[in-house]
């Protein structure tokens, strides 16, 4: 934020504002050709000279279309006397409740009385500090684990028996840090919000659009939505991009998000002018005040992968000048701007990072230490024990109605010049169908292509999670690449462009549930994993059932479990063989104590291009519940795996997609529209695995 004095420069009637912009592109290269920056292969030389959003200039899934103008407002203030500047509220938990130790700066500090009120408490501060005490106090918590309670927190400038400016903000009452302790070479690192120690699980967000001053606040509540309805309870703002709006943060508090909150600087070395650290300063200072009163911000991370870019320092340019600059920002400037500024903010050096910084960067990315950032094929994630996988994910192509925006009927195909535009990833097309090609059959047309890849990247981050909450206490954190993105096209989103869901994030609707299910089938045996991320106990019943491929039910068996609060457990690990490895399937079914279905989930005992699927005969009839409430009904006369349900001329978001029908009967899912049944069902597709590779 830039605020300038014009008192000496307005008059009586019409006054001009002109700004004057030069090119970011012409600048960055020039730059570059006087003083070589070393930075990510897919970014425009020279980017990094300049301070903005560096995924502008070009990212693996991101366009090189930097903008130029102010996309945030300006205002022309007028006032007389003095203003109220900031607001720092620290809290400070006792068993007697919360004391609020509350610091107000004005302007101009002229004398002016200054009232603080929360929680029907009014008190005067004095020399611009106030203390309130709230006993009983309602607390804050992460989503999944209690309320998320807002207190108001008014400020009043008054003079005389006017007031003449105020401040209005809302606070949650927690206590939200990072536990990193540490044993030599191993460690821990997990959120901890009043005392107690969570999974966090959530995604990465990048800006949510290439032009910033396309992001609105509806489209930002919509993206939040998005992801309390998949389950997340935490959300990382990624360095390479932008400092979000206020609402994104103000939708966090409410919706019981952490906020991980990265420092802008991903993955590029920069020239630690007096100059550029007058200008980061000034950045770190106005954005530390704007976030550090939101009870969802969780911590503030120095960059992105600057750390561990620190280990190819022989390779790089001006490498040794790079390293003394890395450790002045953000081993000295950063932790000390965020002790003044946040004190109650944990503060982390980079990600991923064991938290040694430049001491020992052989630690980075550890297994064993801190957080980790990982990009393997799937059927690695069981090797790793990671303590907090911050960054780790597989690219997708994307939906074929999305598609549709960009490209025409001539250029369907991954290879056409359009569709290599939109795929900003130097090995992205080799990557997702060398993965195709080892799990599905060849698909017979371009929009199963854009399924099958989809598929793929919903199951491998699956089979991540599901294993880093299988080993709760070891692991306690997943936030995979990447939430969103800013254009359409191909990328690591789960949420695309348009807001749509793509396969992943229904299926983290699953994986990401309070209770849910792993499933782990090798060599005929099966382990199957509880996990319970609730603040109480879980009763209920495993059911298995090993099935042929037309669901007739070949061996069953159940077990009852109880599981303790945050909890994980293997509930069975043994032997299966089934009669036919070609045509049979692994059915398990979690329900509670009550018989209510929590979670299904299928696997295979071959590679699903090797299963001997029967066609399906699926079928889906609608049925209105409200006016702005409707189910569709499905039915399979056999075995179909991820059954897709898909409107074509529609939007719609259902409460359940890409799921298996495993036994007869009818499954019912549910979603918002206003449209009648007629228009459903002239407009209604359907996909299941079945149509990879067959006709």
């Amino acid at each position: 934020k830039y605020s300038f004095d014009v008192k000496d420069k307005l008059r009586v009637g019409d006054n001009v504002i002109t700004l004057l912009f030069k090119s970011p592109t012409k600048y960055a290269l020039e730059m570059n050709n006087k003083h070589y920056l070393w930075n990510n292969e897919d970014t425009l030389p020279g980017a990094n000279h300049l301070r903005k959003s560096i995924c502008m200039f070009g990212w693996d899934w991101a366009p090189k279309l930097p903008d130029m103008g102010i996309y945030r407002k300006v205002e022309l203030t007028a006032y007389d006397g003095d203003r109220i500047e900031d607001v720092a509220i620290v809290q400070h938990h006792d068993s007697g409740g919360v004391t609020l130790h509350i610091d107000v700066s004005t302007r101009h500090g002229d004398g002016d009385d200054i009232y603080v009120s929360v929680a029907g408490q009014r008190v005067q501060a004095t020399d611009g500090i106030a203390e309130i005490h709230i006993s009983n106090p309602r607390l804050w918590w992460v989503r999944g684990y209690g309320e998320q309670y807002l207190y108001d927190v008014d400020v009043e400038l008054v003079r005389g028996d006017s007031v003449v400016d105020t401040h209005h903000s809302r606070i949650g009452l927690r206590t939200l840090t990072i536990c990193a302790q540490r044993n030599g070479y191993e460690g821990e690192f997990c959120f901890v919000i009043n005392g107690v120690k969570i999974f966090a699980m959530g995604a990465n967000y990048v800006p949510q659009d290439s032009l910033l001053s396309r992001i609105s606040p509806q489209r930002t509540k919509k993206l939040i939505d998005a992801c309390v309805d998949a389950n997340y309870n935490c959300i990382r703002v990624w360095g390479g991009g932008y400092y979000p709006e206020d609402e994104f943060y103000d939708y966090c508090d409410e919706s019981g998000l952490i906020v991980w909150q990265d420092f802008m600087t991903a993955c590029y070395a920069f020239w630690f002018t007096d100059e550029y650290k007058e200008n980061y300063t000034q950045e770190a200072i106005y954005n530390i005040k704007r976030f550090r009163n939101h009870p969802s911000l969780g911590i503030f991370c120095g960059n992105n992968e600057l750390e561990r870019n620190l280990i190819d320092l022989p390779k790089i340019i001006g490498g040794e000048q790079m390293k003394q600059d890395y450790i002045e920002l953000f081993e000295r400037l950063l932790p000390k701007l965020c002790r003044q500024y946040a004190p109650d903010t944990f503060y982390w050096g980079s990600s991923p990072s064991s938290g040694d910084g430049c001491m020992d960067i052989g630690l980075t990315n550890s297994e064993e230490l801190g957080d980790s950032h990982f990009y393997t094929p799937m059927v690695d994630y069981e090797e790793h024990n990671f303590r907090f996988c911050s960054e780790y994910g597989f690219q997708s192509f994307p939906l074929y109605k999305s598609a549709k925006t960009f490209a025409e009927d001539k250029d369907m195909n991954p290879f056409s010049k359009v569709f290599e535009n939109h795929q900003k990833s130097r090995i992205g097309n080799a990557t997702v169908f060398g993965y195709i090609g080892d799990t599905y059959l060849l698909p017979y047309n371009f929009e199963d292509v854009l399924y099958a890849s989809q598929l793929f990247q919903a199951r491998a981050i699956r089979t991540a999670v599901e294993h880093f909450r299988s080993i709760r206490g070891v692991c306690m954190g997943s936030l995979y690449w990447q939430l969103n993105e800013c254009w359409p096209g191909a990328s690591w989103s789960s949420y695309d462009y348009y807001g749509r869901y793509k396969a992943l994030h229904y299926y983290a609707k699953r994986f990401y549930a309070p209770v849910t299910l792993g499933l782990f089938v090798k060599n005929n045996r099966i382990r199957i994993n509880v996990s319970n991320e609730q603040m109480e106990g879980f009763e209920g019943v495993v059911s298995v059932k090993l099935c042929s491929n037309d669901m007739s039910v070949i061996r069953e068996f159940a077990e009852n479990i109880k599981l303790d609060k945050l909890s994980s457990t293997d509930v069975t690990d043994t032997e299966l063989v089934p009669n036919d490895e070609y045509s049979e399937y692994v059915c398990v079914t979690l329900s509670d104590k009550n018989g209510n279905i929590v979670c299904t989930r299928t696997e295979l005992f071959v590679k699903l291009k090797h299963f001997s699927y029967i066609k399906p005969d699926i079928k889906v009839r609608f049925e209105k519940t409200t006016d702005t409430e409707a189910a569709a009904i499905v039915t399979s006369d056999v075995y179909a795996g991820d059954v897709y349900i898909d409107f074509e001329d529609y939007d719609i978001i259902l409460s359940d997609n890409y799921f298996d029908i495993t036994h007869e009967g009818e499954y019912r899912v549910k979603f918002e529209t206003t449209l009648s049944v007629a228009e459903l069902e002239s407009s209604v597709k359907v996909k299941s695995a079945y149509d990879i590779g067959h006709n």
